[in-house]
């Protein structure tokens, strides 16, 4: 199943936008918790920075990467499900043996997922 369609292509390119905005509001949660922490005197304005700079320079580039820049939107998928961000039910029936295939290929089965 390596020839998608053109409908196959567009919903996995779909899902995988979904994807990044979930997983990217996941992560800016955390990051909106060290401003709440910074602004109740709970956290230091250089460590409040340093979470925002760890924010820009890590995770955010990494999604950006996974997400965006690797423009393979079936593995970006495959990766998202094995974090959990989908479940294999939010991919289309007609995609769902090649997502499983590729997470399979980089991750082993679900029995070793971590």
């Amino acid at each position: 199943m390596t020839d998608l369609t053109k409908s196959q292509k567009r919903h996995l390119r779909q899902l995988a936008g979904q994807c990044y905005e979930k997983e990217m509001g996941l992560v800016l949660d955390e990051l909106f918790g060290d401003f709440q922490k910074w602004k109740s005197s709970e956290m230091s304005i250089w460590d409040l920075n340093d979470k925002i700079h760890e924010y820009h320079n890590g995770t955010a580039r990494e999604l950006w990467k996974l997400y965006d820049h690797m423009n393979n939107s079936a593995l970006a998928v495959a990766v998202a499900l094995r974090k959990g961000i989908i479940k294999i039910e939010d991919v289309q029936e007609n995609c769902r043996e090649l997502v499983e295939s590729k997470a399979v290929a980089m991750f082993g089965t679900d029995k070793d997922k971590p």
